[in-house]
């Protein structure tokens, strides 16, 4: 398996200066939706509004931004140096390269709880990039500190069990709902537990949460989006525009606020006004992480797909190692026919670990000799020469165990049906081929 190093060094030849190497045939990109990464709809950022000083992810007090004075003086000397400029990064509202930067403190220090606090929960909040390095920051976090951990620490901790995968619902509800018990007015624990119960499909109990938390701060923008989304996943839309305009209002010029405006809007199938919203999230901070992100997810599948190559090299820029990256730019060299690239760039993805459920499907697809549908591209496993090409890269056993484990992963994936039909199928292919061969 190649190493994202490598491809990447591949592509910055194939890509150089904006080019891009392709059939003549494939120009059109495809249309129609691609369900992305379970995680992804309900991870919540954290990035403050530019004009104005840094404020709480949900306009509250929050620690990861108010930090003591002396509290450098608490991280050890080889790594005290970036964890200040992390922590300036993060006054100044650049929530993204100040955790890029105390990820490099944390290299240096890592047994730190003061560390390992401040940053698993910006990780947990901003939900966009190491998820994998966040939880294992908290897991270890809550182990230092035993029954001491802060509530906040607690909530993040949670966030992490169904941000990342192997995914323990169970456990972070139990979490939530024992800092509930001990502080019925906790508006963290209760947008964490509304944003687990969007996950796990629930939005009717997501919506009372957020509610509830809404009740206790009445401009927490991360419980008025969340009213908004479980609208949304309520079907009631006209309700669900209300709110996230309502919620619009809490942070007009927050980044933050405008994806998560573009991406309920894109919900709601208002693909154009939804990309104004992105836009208006890089005119705030032209390197701001999720709406190069959303821009990609919106763009490819959905006849855009040069535009989308520009904010795929930005987010591969700001951020090489996020296996979304990785992800998309499979999906942007297999709808051209390239197939071998494709696949090289989902198994990166998947080797990341977390947030793979989605990269393993699509190579699971590929092995099963199935491939993908592009509605609209020349390229597409409808047409019979690209199911010819899909067949050379069959792989049954490694297709079979790809299915079962996004089955593990992702019990409740969208597409349970075709993964367990599929199952069932190589499984009776497999027996009859090693039944032949006896």
């Amino acid at each position: 398996m190649r190493t994202a190093a490598s491809v990447s060094h591949d592509q910055g030849k194939y890509f150089s200066q904006g080019e891009i190497p392709m059939n003549h045939r494939l120009l059109r990109s495809p249309a129609g939706p691609v369900w992305l990464f379970l995680l992804l709809a309900w991870a919540l950022a954290v990035s403050p509004s530019p004009a104005a000083p840094p404020a709480a992810p949900g306009g509250g007090t929050n620690a990861a931004v108010a930090a003591p004075a002396d509290e450098a003086n608490l991280i050890a000397p080889p790594a005290r140096e970036a964890y200040q400029q992390g922590l300036a990064l993060l006054r100044d509202g650049r929530v993204f390269p100040a955790i890029q930067s105390m990820l490099t403190a944390w290299k240096a220090d890592a047994q730190n709880p003061v560390l390992l606090s401040r940053l698993g929960r910006l990780i947990a909040e901003f939900g966009e990039t190491r998820l994998a390095e966040g939880r294992e920051m908290l897991a270890r976090l809550m182990v230092l500190r035993k029954d001491n951990a802060s509530e906040e620490e607690r909530v993040a901790y949670a966030r992490t069990l169904f941000l990342v995968e192997p995914f323990k619902l169970t456990e972070a509800e139990s979490i939530l709902r024992n800092i509930l018990k001990t502080n019925p007015q906790s508006a963290d624990a209760l947008i964490a537990l509304g944003d687990l119960d969007l996950f796990r499909g629930h939005p009717q109990n997501a919506l009372e949460s957020f509610k509830q938390a809404r009740t206790l701060r009445p401009a927490d923008k991360r419980a008025l989006f969340g009213i908004a989304e479980a609208l949304i996943a309520l079907k009631k839309e006209a309700e669900a525009l209300d709110a996230l305009h309502t919620a619009l209002v809490a942070a007009p010029r927050d980044p933050w606020a405008h994806v998560r405006m573009g991406r309920g809007l894109l919900k709601l199938g208002q693909p154009i006004t939804a990309s104004r919203h992105f836009k208006l999230a890089l005119e705030a901070d032209p390197d701001y992480l999720p709406a190069h992100l959303a821009y990609v997810a919106q763009l490819l599948p959905n006849v855009g797909d040069m535009t989308a190559w520009k904010h795929l090299q930005a987010a591969q820029r700001l951020d090489p190692e996020n296996p979304q990256v990785y992800y998309w730019l499979g999906y942007f060299q297999e709808m051209r026919g390239h197939i071998d690239r494709a696949v090289e760039n989902y198994e990166i993805a998947e080797s990341f670990g977390p947030q793979a459920v989605e990269a393993k499907l699509r190579l699971a697809r590929i092995f099963a000799g199935i491939g993908h549908r592009f509605p609209g591209n020349v390229f597409s496993n409808e047409d019979f020469m690209a199911q010819k090409e899909y067949q050379l890269f069959y792989d049954g056993e490694r297709a079979l165990r790809l299915l079962r484990e996004v089955q593990a992963l992702a019990p409740d994936h969208p597409e349970t049906p075709f993964i367990t039909a599929t199952i069932e199928k190589l499984e009776t292919s497999l027996a009859r081929i090693e039944g032949a061969g006896q």
